[in-house]
C-alpha cells in the first residue's frame, strides 16, 4: 500500500473533517480544524491513491508535543498508516517529550503507542463521552 503523507494545510481541512466525522463520536468541524492550524498545531494527513486515509494533529511548544488526534479510516486500519503518521511527525519536529490521551479500551492504539516508546503515566477518570470512558495518559521522552 503506497502511503503519501504530507504536512496538512488549510486546503486539506475538508479531508480532515471527513475523517473526523467517521472516526470520532464528537468530531471537530472544519472551522475548529482551521483554527487549530492557525495556532501552534502540527497536522499530517495520509493519502492512499489520492483518497484521505488518516491524519494526526499535535500541539507543539518549547520542545513538548501533545498529540490531540490520530485517526485512520476503518478500511485503511492495520496497514501501518498511524505508525507512518507518527514517524513523520516525530522526524519533522524537534521534541524532548510527547504526551497523549487514549481511550482505555482502545487496546490497538495503546499497543501502537507502546511500540513507539510511550509509557502509561496515569488515568483520567470519565475523560471521554459518547461513550463515557477513562483516558490512559501516556508519555514518550526522546
Amino acid at each position: 500500500m503506497n502511503i503519501k503523507i504530507i504536512k496538512a494545510e488549510k486546503d486539506n481541512t475538508s479531508d480532515i473533517a471527513s475523517i473526523e466525522r467517521i472516526c470520532f463520536s464528537i468530531p471537530w468541524d472544519e472551522q475548529s480544524i482551521s483554527d487549530s492550524m492557525s495556532g501552534s498545531a502540527y497536522f499530517n494527513i495520509a493519502y492512499i491513491h489520492n483518497k484521505p486515509a488518516g491524519y494526526m494533529s499535535m500541539q507543539v511548544c518549547c520542545g513538548e508535543g501533545d498529540i490531540m488526534r490520530v485517526a485512520v479510516l476503518p478500511e485503511f486500519r492495520r496497514h501501518g498508516i498511524a505508525g507512518a503518521l507518527l514517524k513523520q511527525c516525530f522526524s519533522a519536529n524537534r521534541l524532548d517529550t510527547v504526551f497523549l490521551d487514549v481511550r482505555e479500551n482502545n487496546i490497538p492504539a495503546i499497543k501502537l503507542y507502546a511500540s513507539f516508546g510511550f509509557e502509561k503515566i496515569g488515568l483520567r477518570k470519565n475523560y471521554y463521552s459518547n461513550p463515557t470512558e477513562n483516558a490512559v495518559m501516556m508519555k514518550k521522552e526522546f
